[in-house]
């Protein structure tokens, strides 16, 4: 693979990212109803969601949306003690989440539209 192939492979990549970025944080918000409730599926999303905050905290510093990246681990750290133990989000856990989220749409959508303008993800 050549330096240009490789650089386009990463653009690629980036792209795929950026385009599904926003809905994953989306649809962590909406999973985040069924955690704080506690219902039957909660031990299950508290994982999926942990899961799919560890992959953006791992890919969005590679592909350039730094702060996304942090955020995403703060949001991972809320309930990382929930998902290892199998066990459904305490009341405090949600509430940590919730905050979490919302730092890292915040921080997500600046970085977005500093990609979309085609300037570099970090608008810090």
């Amino acid at each position: 693979m050549t330096t240009d192939d490789f650089l386009e492979h990463v653009t690629r990549v980036r792209a795929r990212f950026a385009a599904a970025l926003a809905g994953k944080i989306a649809t962590s918000f909406a999973d985040l109803q069924a955690i704080a409730d506690g219902g039957g599926d909660a031990v299950e999303l508290v994982i999926t969601v942990h899961r799919r905050l560890h992959e953006i905290c791992g890919l969005a510093p590679t592909l350039d949306f730094p702060r996304t990246g942090s955020a995403a681990g703060l949001a991972r750290t809320a309930i990382r003690e929930a998902a290892k133990a199998k066990r459904p989000a305490t009341p405090e856990e949600a509430a940590a989440l919730r905050s979490a989220l919302e730092v890292l749409r915040t921080d997500a959508a600046a970085e977005l539209q500093a990609y979309s303008e085609g300037g570099k993800a970090d608008a810090s």
